[in-house]
């Protein structure tokens, strides 16, 4: 397929108009500079034809010591390496600058087709516009105010007349199986997929906060597409300043959620922390299959270990369905093993969850340990059947299912998942009342246990007086 780059200094509304073509927010759009730094990728449709958009981070030539500046141009030299057409976009009122003479030489050495991009040009005649950006010696020209919509209708065009894009997909992207691999900042996310890879797709780095964007890197594991999402490390609220940053955490948050399976990163070299245990749990709401990765455990020393595994026993009582794998993602120990372990949870998931079998399970379970009777009411769960797949989600019907205790709704899950052996799969229990053929009725019908002893009482009154 056809892909087109998007390629300049930083700040110049890349990312803006890689958003405003997939009509989506899933580069972060920022008047900080640098934001952007991995390849960000996507599909667009244009009168029926598809074609690739690929984001790219600004190129900053003259401030050699901007963090990630050596691996922000290297990953832009290959997206411009990979591209059939290139979008090189300037700003118009910052002007024709150094860095831009620079990226020019750059793309020109690529032998692409390549379109210039002026943005920011707001109430401003196109000729006065484009007259100094002449210089740079390029034939085809856009004036564009990507916030305004101003010129995206004549870029759509422009691709549709130099590229030749296809008409259907073989596989959306949508219907693929999606594994989001969150954490904490410099858990390893971005390198763990790089080894998966086998390509430096990612920038990868010691310095947390590497990773802004949910990046979507589609590759095959067993004859199989598969995207491995990553996603910016998960911090404290209080660590978190800049609403970009905050924007970061909630998409990662929303990447779990709408993901098919999570990948949790956790660095073994600072142990396991209670910020990992907040992370977990509330990716735990997600209902999503899980798989806790341990990560770096080759830097460890006997002694290191020893006291990881003492914080294990304490941890995973609260976890303990969860499965775990020790791994090191530098040195790709064990990844063979993360994979297998994915494929025995899809397996356990691909069951089928007969309501006949679920029901003998509920009727164990209950005369195990039967709900307990609450202001004078004891719930009473008659038959459950099968919901969903993707959560996992089951169905318990019955009466005055409103009074089942929080922890009761624990024990069931939790006898639930060990019966069907649903290891690192969360399990849903929805619980619904059945139809009460006197609802609507004028009068009340009361049939609680405190509400039969008054009235027995009373009948008791009532003979009493009449025998004396």
């Amino acid at each position: 397929m056809n892909s087109i780059a998007i390629i300049g200094r930083p700040n110049v509304g890349k990312s803006s108009l890689f958003n405003k073509l997939t009509n989506s927010r899933k580069s972060i759009v920022s008047e900080f500079e640098g934001l952007t730094r991995d390849r960000q990728s996507s599909l667009i449709k244009i009168d029926g034809t598809y074609f690739e958009i690929v984001d790219s981070g600004g190129l900053n030539y003259s401030n050699k010591d901007l963090i990630f500046n050596k691996e922000i141009i290297s990953q832009t030299n290959q997206a411009a390496d990979e591209a059939d057409l290139i979008f090189f976009m300037v700003d118009y009122k910052a002007g024709l600058v150094a860095d831009d003479v620079q990226i020019s030489k750059l793309l020109r050495k690529k032998d692409k087709p390549i379109c210039l991009i002026i943005n920011k040009v707001d109430g401003v005649n196109e000729d006065i516009a484009s007259s100094e950006f002449y210089k740079l010696g390029y034939s085809d020209i856009i004036c564009t105010s990507i916030v305004h919509n101003y010129g995206i209708d004549l870029i759509k065009d422009y691709i549709l007349n130099n590229l030749e894009g296809v008409s259907d997909v073989s596989s959306n992207t949508n219907d693929l199986f999606k594994i989001a691999v969150i954490g904490k900042p410099n858990a390893g996310k971005s390198t763990f997929i790089n080894s998966v890879i086998g390509s430096q797709r990612l920038i990868a780095t010691e310095i947390p906060g590497t990773t802004i964007d949910s990046i979507d890197i589609e590759f095959e594991w067993n004859n199989e597409k598969i995207i491995l999402v990553d996603t910016a490390g998960i911090r404290r609220k209080g660590k978190v300043t800049q609403k970009e940053e905050k924007f970061a955490l909630l998409k990662s948050l929303e990447t779990a959620r709408v993901a098919d399976f999570i990948f949790f990163m956790i660095d073994s070299t600072e142990g396991i922390t209670s910020q990992d245990q907040g992370i977990l749990t509330e990716a735990l709401k997600s209902y999503k299959p899980m798989l806790i990765l341990f990560n770096k455990w080759d830097l460890l020393d006997d002694y290191q270990k020893d006291r990881f595994e003492a914080e294990f026993d304490k941890f995973i009582r609260n976890f303990s369905f969860v499965d775990h794998l020790k791994i090191s993602a530098q040195k790709k120990t064990n990844l063979n093993k993360v994979f297998k372990k994915l494929l025995e949870v899809r397996g356990l998931l691909k069951n089928d969850f007969k309501t006949s079998m679920l029901n003998n399970l509920l009727s164990d379970a209950l005369i195990n340990h039967p709900p307990s009777i609450s202001k004078g009411i004891r719930p009473k769960i008659k038959f459950t059947s099968f919901m969903s797949r993707n959560p996992l989600a089951f169905k318990l019907h019955g009466n005055h299912l409103e009074a089942v205790t929080p922890s009761y709704k624990r024990y069931l899950e939790k006898y639930f998942r060990q019966t069907l052996n649903l290891k690192s799969i969360p399990l849903k229990l929805v619980f619904e009342n059945s139809n009460n053929p006197y609802e609507g009725r004028a009068k009340k019908i009361n049939t609680g246990l405190v509400t039969r002893r008054k009235i027995k009482n009373k009948l008791r009154d009532k003979l009493s007086k009449k025998t004396n």
